[in-house]
């Protein structure tokens, strides 16, 4: 299984009360996070699988597998979509 990553060379980010801000500093556009997305970007610091992210969010929010895998798939085709996340 490929290893899930943020696309930390061109990226800042900040916390701001319950959401996440993410910036490319290529082109300036700019992200947030808050919620499910704001765990799965959290929880993408570690690398991991597509596999072990789920595992560990259903063990955060105490949920079944197949719940949060649709949530997960649509964040990283987005975040991919948009250059901020590598695998």
């Amino acid at each position: 299984m490929k290893k899930i990553r943020k696309a930390c060379s061109d990226l800042i980010e900040t916390d701001v009360d319950d959401e996440t801000i993410i910036v490319q500093l290529d082109n300036g556009q700019m992200y947030s996070v808050e919620g499910t997305a704001r765990a799965i970007w959290r929880e993408l610091d570690a690398g991991p699988t597509r596999d072990t992210l789920i595992s560990a969010l259903a063990e955060q929010f105490d949920m079944e597998r197949a719940a949060l895998e649709p949530d997960v798939d649509r964040f990283l085709h987005d975040a991919r979509s948009a250059g901020i996340v590598t695998s």
